[in-house]
This record gives structure tokens, sequence and C-alpha cells, in this order.
């Protein structure tokens, strides 16, 4: 457990959550750090939810969420390709005659896309298994694979592998007691298991997701649960591309502490993002880690105010500074509103704001383009009836 010792900066002041919001000093009136450049709405009649984005050439991005419109099955995972000015290229569906949703992207080495979710579709006792599939930058789908036991598994992340293949992490009712334990899946290029390994403890242990370092190392992030159910501690471990544990840290206060995203540092570190209720929160307050290359904490910092904060994404600026993305309930006009917070490398606050409409909105995934702007997936009730994929394209002002 970490003492209170650790530097943990709370805000208090509705102020520093209304960044874009004109500062007037001496007659002066200073720029907001970032701007939005765009915003889009995409769905159909039923709900459809964006989870994660990665970046492609030209200013295009990828997309996977989980569509119930447009014909979809049951729920199935849905990619989308984007262009710079947030046009859909193509839209794919992924699935079979059961559930399916879609968690994670990320590039494969030659370029093509891994999605990672969960199914219900391929499995033998109708449980959840883990669904990875590989798409081309086309829009085909080349293979997809079920992985997992007999009871429920959980998707994370994914990420690609020198050789062609990927890691995939999550959690697994399978293995062992019938909590869930962080299950960490290596594969070949053609989606065949070559390494599995599971790691938990007699609660539930959870993998939210994985980042590569400049390193060719990975780091996953997560939660496991302590003295009783219901409260984790903050969970990060550093592995190699054949699942070998370089390092693992558990950390946390004495209540429900969860990390969702991780970004790697121009050193070879990582920037954790997630929830806490430790450390004196009123209820959840965003938190954000800095561990060096050896997994050595160099600093720790909550965001809140009165109700629930909480980030899910967190992805490297140009600079080396971070932009986080995730929620609010307590700030904004809806009852969740999409909440972005930009750090210096050193973890000073240069910039919040708040989106949204009326109701509930929340973002899920954000990734950096190549021309340095940062582009946020979610989810939005505030615009039609039913849930929305909801797209924040951030840049910075001129």
């Amino acid at each position: 457990m970490i003492g209170r010792s650790v530097l943990v900066l709370f805000f208090l002041g509705a102020s520093l959550f209304t960044a874009e919001a004109k500062n007037i000093k001496k007659g002066v009136v200073k720029k907001p750090l970032f701007v939005v450049e765009w915003q889009r709405i995409y769905g159909g009649k039923e709900d459809d939810v964006a989870q994660d984005i990665v970046a492609l050439e030209k200013g295009d991005s990828a997309i996977v969420g989980t569509c119930k419109s447009f014909d979809a099955k049951s729920s199935d995972i849905c990619v989308l390709r984007m262009d710079a000015h947030g046009n859909v290229r193509w839209r794919l569906f992924i699935g079979g005659k059961k559930q399916e949703f879609g968690k994670s992207i990320a590039r494969a080495a030659d370029g093509n896309l891994f999605v990672l979710g969960k199914s219900k579709s391929f499995s033998k006792e109708y449980d959840y298994d883990l669904y990875l599939s590989k798409v081309s930058l086309e829009g085909k789908l080349l293979w997809s694979r079920a992985i997992g036991g007999t009871r429920d598994e959980y998707p994370g992340g994914v990420v690609g592998t020198d050789d062609g293949g990927a890691v995939i992490v999550g959690s697994s009712e399978s293995f062992r007691n019938g909590y869930k334990d962080i299950y960490i899946v290596q594969l070949d290029a053609k989606g065949r298991v070559r390494k599995q390994k599971v790691f938990g403890g007699e609660r539930d242990d959870a993998a939210y997701n994985i980042t590569r370092l400049r390193d060719g190392n990975f780091v996953l992030v997560g939660s496991r649960e302590t003295e009783r159910s219901g409260d984790s501690d903050f969970f990060v471990m550093k592995i190699d591309q054949k699942l070998n544990k370089l390092w693992f840290k558990s950390f946390g206060g004495n209540e429900e502490d969860i990390l969702y995203g991780v970004a790697p540092t121009i050193d070879n570190g990582v920037v954790a993002v997630g929830s806490t209720r430790s450390y004196g929160s009123s209820q959840t307050d965003m938190a954000v880690v800095r561990l060096d290359t050896k997994g050595k904490m160099q600093w720790i910092k909550l965001y809140g105010y009165k109700y629930y904060e909480y980030a899910y994404d967190v992805a490297l600026r140009r600079d080396g500074g971070f932009m986080i993305a995730g929620g609010t309930n307590t700030l904004g006009k809806g009852d969740h509103s999409p909440y972005f917070i930009a750090l210096d490398r050193n973890g000073k606050l240069q910039w919040s704001h708040v989106y949204g409409g009326d109701d509930r909105d929340i973002m899920y995934g954000i990734a950096r383009m190549r021309d340095g702007s940062l582009v946020a997936v979610g989810e939005t009730e505030s615009f039609r009836h039913a849930k929305k994929f909801y797209m924040i394209k951030l840049r910075k002002n001129r």
C-alpha cells in the first residue's frame, strides 16, 4: 500500500474543469491550449458504442466498438475506418448469431489491424470467449479466433508483436477457483495460440489494457482485489514478447483502485490512468500514475471534485506530455460528461475541459494522429434516442 506521503493533488475548484473558458488577467485573454476541430455522432436506430481507436496513415483512424444497428444479428463487433475529417471510409461487422462486444484495436506488424472483443457465438458452453480478429486496411476480415476455457473470459487489450503475431490480455474465470484471473495469450501471425499464462490470487484480478514500449516490451495494467471483495489495488506488470514477467507492481489505498488505460513515455516508462476511491476521495477521483522503466513510481496524482471523475485512456503527445480521456458526473450539463486533462511530462496540469450534451456521454479511448492532433471515442445518449459513437478531435490551439 502507498502511504499519504505520495504526491497527490486534489483540484476542488470548478474553474480547473473549464479551462477553455476565458481566463482574464490584467485585460489579457489566455488562449486555451487545445480546441475542438470536429465532433461526430455515428450510429443507427439501436445502441452503438465506440471503445477504442488507433491512428493510421494520412490522418485516418480505425475505431472498434459494439453495434446493434445496421442489421446486426444480436450485438456485433464493429470496425470503422475514418478519414482525417471524421468521414467514414468503410464499416465492417464481425461476429456470429449470438452476442459479440468490441473492446480494443491495434496495428499488426504488417500494418493491418488486430481487433479484440468477446463472443458467445463460438463457445461450446454458451460462455464468453475472447475473440481476436485480423482485419485489412481495406476492411476485409482476414481471420478470427475464439480463445478461452469453459467459463467467461473478459477482453482487456491487444498489441502486435515483431513476428506479426499478437499478445492479448484480459481476465478469465476458467482456470482456477471461479474468480477472475489475469489472462495473457500470445498468438502467431495466423492467429494460432502459441502460449498462454494465468496470474491471480484468491479473489478477482483483471488486466484492462496493454501498451508496447519503445524497447519492444509490453506493460499491462488493471486491478487486484485485496482483503475483501469489491476493493482492489492498482496493478502494473511488464512482460517481454515471450510473456516472461520482468516486474510487477501492486499498490493503492484502502478502497477501490483500478487502472484502465496505459501509454508509453519517451524514456520507456509508462503513464497509467484509472480511478480511485482511496486517498480521501469524496466518491471516485481520476487517478494518473507515472512509473519508470523499472517500475519505480515517479508520481501519482488525482483529479476530482464532489462526485465521480474517472479516466479510461491516455495518449502520449508529441511534446512528451499526455492527454487523458474519461468522464465526470460532477461537472458538465449531463448525467456524465466527457472529461479531458492535458498534463506535461512531469505531471503538471496544463489544460482541462468538459464536453457533451444533456444526458450520459463518456470517452473510452484516445489516440494521437500523425499530425499531432488527438481523437477520442466513446458513447453519447445526448443527441439521439439510443447510444451512439461519440468522436471528438482536438488539436493544439494556434
